[in-house]
């Protein structure tokens, strides 16, 4: 499987938020695009879409983009609340805040933002898989 390689340009035009380089120089992207690596890998030796190996360099661009943009956008956001607004109201100001629902605490943590729930969607494929049931099948009466 063929290498990314990072381009901070493409980036800022896909994600308008970030492209302020004096907030966001190459040199921050670039650290990011590293720790999006962990998540998705970034190497010949990583297959992490076996299923489409004609598309398998866009489809790793496109995951390692995303997982840029969920881990800038959670740094961004250090001291605001994560979610979608559940409920408010104006008198005596009440907000309440509720998390996607994913059935597991690292989905939960990926629905945090927008980009981060794209690629929990986008990688839902890779996660399913059969069940092994180890052991003998013993009964009691034979």
């Amino acid at each position: 499987m063929a290498v990314v390689i990072f381009d901070p340009e493409n980036f800022r035009k896909l994600y308008p938020a970030f492209s302020d380089e004096n907030k966001y120089p190459d040199e921050v992207l670039t650290e990011y695009f590293g720790m999006a690596a962990e998540f998705v890998g970034n190497s010949d030796s990583t297959s992490f879409a076996p299923y489409d190996p004609d598309n398998h360099v866009y489809l790793r661009k496109r995951l390692l983009d995303l997982v840029m943009c969920h881990l800038l956008t959670l740094d961004e956001n250090t001291t605001g609340p994560v979610g979608r607004i559940s409920s408010a109201s104006q008198g005596s100001v009440s907000t309440s805040f509720e998390l996607l629902k994913t059935n597991s605490y690292i989905g939960d943590w990926w629905a945090q933002t927008r980009c981060g729930a794209q690629y929990w969607i986008m990688t839902a494929r890779y996660r399913v898989g059969g069940r092994f049931y180890g052991g003998s099948n013993y009964h009691p009466w034979g």
